[in-house]
């Protein structure tokens, strides 16, 4: 399942997956899949993630998991 807040701020910031994946230094692939929910992210890019965008882990990663409860 695709991360719907990192697909939104991704796009708000008019950032693609591949300008991400060099920020983490990852390939665009390793990074699709990872945004899609193939794959997980590490705790180290998560807290990447949340520094290039200004938020919280939890504004990423689980505040729409938590809306669902």
């Amino acid at each position: 399942m695709t991360n719907m807040q990192l697909y939104v701020a991704r796009r708000e910031n008019k950032l693609k997956q591949s300008d991400l994946a060099k920020k983490l230094r990852i390939s665009k692939q390793t990074y699709y899949r990872k945004e899609n929910g193939i794959s997980e992210f590490t705790q180290r890019e998560m807290v990447m993630l949340a520094k290039i965008f200004g938020c919280t882990l939890n504004d990423l990663f689980w505040e729409e998991a938590n809306h669902a409860q």
